[in-house]
């Protein structure tokens, strides 16, 4: 993070809108931090659309996945195999979805309504969902092997990834940019859990302070305490 950026988010969190995937602010009880990596962290957090709703996220405030130290990409490669294996193993869920709004990609530092900072997090839901039909059409779109290409071909862009089934059965990954400078400024306004929600059939569940799934969230801290206990046999790490 260059300079301006941090003083940015310092300025939100003056504004008391404090950034809840920064470690440092304390806003996730720790019950609710699955796994810490040297950069990176798995947790589960409120407003669970459906039990098994989890984030990975660096510790610190980076903006979006494409402005990850390269680094700390093996990391994050790491924490989804083990989300994509708890899905499998918990949920029976071996095509699960995965995507990411990099809304600071082109420098916004913060949410335009909420006030909030933006703070990557790559979103992880035990459910197979065709995003990218919903997407593509309405923006460029781009294949990748992974998040490992993110800054490469995002570039200094808003953006939308996204990793899930695309059509009758294809399982695609794809970065989706916008076509002018119209879409540039809707992508960084964009909100895609309450269209993600209304798709799955649960529109109730779009915003957690109106549906914070307290009871789901309490669920999915001990089905994954029972998954890592029963790993723990194996010396299981992701680092």
């Amino acid at each position: 993070m260059n300079g301006s950026q941090s003083l940015s988010y310092l300025f939100s969190e003056s504004l008391g809108k404090k950034c809840v995937y920064c470690l440092r602010n304390n806003q996730l009880c720790e019950d609710q931090i699955l796994m810490r990596g040297n950069a990176l962290y798995l947790c589960a957090p409120r407003g669970q659309m459906i039990e098994g709703y989890l984030v990975i996220a660096p510790s610190t405030c980076v903006g979006c996945l494409s402005h990850l130290p390269g680094k700390w990409l093996p990391e994050l490669t790491r924490l989804k195999s083990v989300v994509a294996d708890f899905y499998r193993e918990v949920y029976g869920i071996t095509q699960g979805t995965f995507y990411e709004q990099g809304r600071a990609g082109g420098g916004a530092v913060r949410d335009a309504v909420g006030g909030f900072p933006h703070h990557a997090h790559l979103c992880c839901l035990p459910f197979s969902i065709d995003l990218h039909t919903l997407l593509e059409g309405k923006y460029d779109q781009r294949n990748l092997s992974g998040p490992d290409e993110l800054s490469a071909v995002a570039q200094n862009n808003p953006y939308i990834y996204v990793e899930s089934i695309h059509g009758e059965g294809s399982y695609k990954r794809r970065l989706y940019v916008a076509q002018s400078e119209d879409g540039r400024a809707e992508l960084e306004r964009k909100r895609l859990k309450p269209i993600v929600a209304a798709v799955m059939g649960l529109p109730e569940r779009g915003d957690w302070r109106a549906y914070p799934g307290d009871r789901e969230l309490g669920r999915v801290i001990q089905s994954f305490r029972d998954f890592q206990r029963r790993k723990e046999a194996v010396s299981w790490r992701i680092t």
